[in-house]
């Protein structure tokens, strides 16, 4: 039962994450609550790290019979964590820090093709699939393999939303960029 209340807990985490990222939400907002949403980003960016910390502490550490068969490939986990950490400096490294955390005010959106984004438009996803799978690697639980698939289910619906997104910002710009470079994986996906 434990597993499938964090199993839940991980769904209703990434429903408020793209529910909080929709344009339709941010204008309402905007329209609705101008005081609040000048500070949006702020918020926003609260409550992914707020709901974030405690669900991935439950996942790891909370105990749970680790899947045996699979202990031999942690040494892998070790490589694609700090993979994983490095691609999101290097993607976040495309924004301005102060912006994108909401300590200063948002400009025209621009469409970034430089740095990460040469290979992958979505490199801050890319990022997350090696985190997951290699901290599931290094803590290969049932919980883990949860988290992993949940995650990963998320992550291929989470960045369909966002194209749509961009491409209704970005129209043909973005599409032109959609067939040059490639989604999650550099050069096959």
């Amino acid at each position: 039962m434990e597993i499938v209340l964090l199993g839940l807990a991980w769904i209703v985490y990434f429903f408020i994450h793209s529910f909080l990222a929709a344009n339709q939400v941010k204008i309402y907002v905007e329209k609705r609550v101008p005081a609040l949403f000048s500070n949006y980003r702020i918020l926003y960016n609260f409550i992914a790290v707020a709901g974030l910390i405690p669900l991935l502490y439950l996942s790891v550490f909370l105990p749970d019979p680790y899947l045996l068969s699979l202990i031999w490939l942690s040494p892998i986990g070790y490589i694609l964590i700090p993979t994983g950490l490095v691609l999101l400096y290097l993607a976040f490294k495309a924004f301005d820090g102060a912006e994108f955390l909401g300590l200063k005010k948002e400009k025209k959106p621009e469409l970034v093709f430089s740095g990460m984004y040469k290979y992958v438009r979505h490199p801050l996803y890319l990022a997350t699939i090696l985190l997951i799978l290699g901290l599931f690697l290094l803590v290969p639980t049932q919980k883990m393999l949860l988290v992993l698939l949940i995650s990963y289910s998320y992550i291929l619906i989470g960045f369909r939303l966002e194209e749509r997104k961009l491409v209704a910002v970005f129209g043909d710009e973005y599409q032109a960029y959609q067939k040059k470079v490639k989604a999650l994986i550099p050069y096959l996906y």
